[in-house]
Parts: structure tokens; C-alpha cells; sequence
């Protein structure tokens, strides 16, 4: 018998349908590049850099402010969340580039764009991560119980220790017969990668979800919202792939 069908029972079993939490903002980064993020020009924002603490933000002169803990004439704020989060809040409209230095010795620029929205958290996750952490994730249970780990982080929006949560952009959606398929996010471990998908439905009758559809090479299981897709609805499938 095909052990894909016992795994996707084992996910269907734990896991009911939930409204998807948000997550920060994520953005891989390597020292001495320079990324671009969308902030809030309207309140606080918060700049999280994953397993590292920020020791100090700099922004062209008064460009930015570090709430508590203003940014001295050079330009440069420490952060004041006990985290070792930097807070910022944005006194220009334009878009410019700050630099962010870490306790861990690392260094890179963030290309700002303000926008009229509230605050965002935004965490930025090294390239050069110990996938120890990762590691230790896939092998802490039995297989099938650490798929449907993950699948539970995938739902909730949670990140397990050691991956790398990004969220996807795709120009086109994916068809697949009377689907449209749009990854959304990925969450990429030491040897298992998360996808999530938004699975749309193009007709005005009801799709059941035929989850054998949805398996090809080096998937490892699949699970779903929903086993039904109503007209012109959509629902989400958490999809494991291993390497």
C-alpha cells in the first residue's frame, strides 16, 4: 500500500481548517547586500533579524527616528526592544537606504519604501544560517509525525527553528484543469521544504479535492483546508517536499 495515503490521513486527522495568522514580513539577506522592504510611514515599525540581535541602525540624517532612543547627529540609533529588535519609525516619504549592523557581526543595507499603512514587522533571515537547527527538527520524531509538525507550522504561520520562511510572488498562477494554483509561501528546512498553495476554483459547480492529483517526485504528503472547493471559492493545500 502506498504510504502516501497514510500520511495524508495522519495530517487530515490533526489538523481542521483555521484562519491563517499573520506572519512578519520575511527576507533572506547576506552580509554586505542590500535588500529592499516596504515600511510604514504611519506608525512603529519592528526589524527583527533571526537568532541575532541589531546593535545599531543607521538612516541618512532625519530620515528616521528610533522611538526612546533617538538617532544621534551621525545617524545612528541602537534598538531599544529587549529582543534586540530595532524599532524605527519613518519622518519621510521617499524611499532611501539604511544599514543594519548585528551582534553576530553582520552588516547590510535595506532599500525603504514608505508606504501609508500600519506598522509592519520585518525579519530578516542570513543566507549563511546553521541548518543544525533545522536538522534536528526533521529527525526529533518519527517521520510521519514530524510531516505533520510541519504542516502544523505551515498552517498557523509559525516558523520551525532553523527554517527559512519566505513568502512567494508569482506573476501567473499555476492551471491545473479547472484549478489555479498560486504558491504562497515556502518554509525550506535541511532536507524537507514546505509550500503553501492557494488552490482556486475556476467554475461555478462544487471540485472535490482529489489529494493523488497533487503527488509527483519527492513529494512527501499533502494536506488541505478543505476537501471541497465552492464556485469561484478557494482553499489552501500544505504541500511537503523532500530532497
Amino acid at each position: 500500500m502506498s504510504k502516501y495515503p497514510a500520511v495524508l490521513g495522519l495530517c487530515a486527522l490533526i489538523f481542521a481548517p483555521t484562519v491563517l495568522a499573520t506572519a512578519p514580513n520575511t527576507v533572506l539577506f547576506s552580509d554586505n547586500e542590500t535588500v529592499s522592504v516596504n515600511l510604514s510611514s504611519l506608525d512603529i515599525n519592528r526589524l527583527v533579524v533571526k537568532d541575532d540581535k541589531i546593535t545599531s541602525v543607521t538612516c541618512p540624517t532625519g530620515f528616521c527616528t528610533m522611538p526612546a532612543n533617538p538617532v544621534d547627529e551621525s545617524g545612528t540609533g541602537a534598538p531599544v526592544d529587549p529582543q534586540g529588535a530595532g524599532l524605527i519609525s519613518l519622518n519621510v516619504l521617499e524611499p532611501f537606504t539604511l544599514y543594519i549592523t548585528t551582534e553576530k557581526g553582520r552588516s547590510f543595507g535595506v532599500f525603504v519604501r514608505p508606504l501609508a499603512v500600519p506598522a509592519i514587522t520585518t525579519m530578516f533571515l542570513s543566507t549563511e544560517r546553521d541548518t543544525k537547527k533545522a536538522q534536528e527538527f526533521e529527525k526529533q520524531s518519527p517521520y510521519t509525525q514530524t510531516l505533520a509538525a510541519l504542516i502544523s507550522h505551515m498552517i498557523k504561520e509559525t516558523i520551525p527553528e532553523g527554517f527559512a520562511f519566505q513568502r512567494l510572488t508569482v506573476k501567473k498562477p499555476i492551471e491545473q484543469a479547472k484549478l489555479l494554483l498560486t504558491p504562497i509561501a515556502s518554509y525550506q528546512g535541511e532536507h524537507l521544504t514546505g509550500i503553501s498553495i492557494k488552490i482556486s476554483n475556476k467554475t461555478a459547480q462544487y471540485i472535490q479535492v482529489e489529494p493523488t492529483s497533487f503527488y509527483k517526485a519527492g513529494v512527501k504528503a499533502v494536506s488541505f483546508s478543505s476537501m471541497s472547493i465552492p464556485p469561484h471559492g478557494s482553499i489552501y493545500m500544505y504541500q511537503i517536499q523532500g530532497r
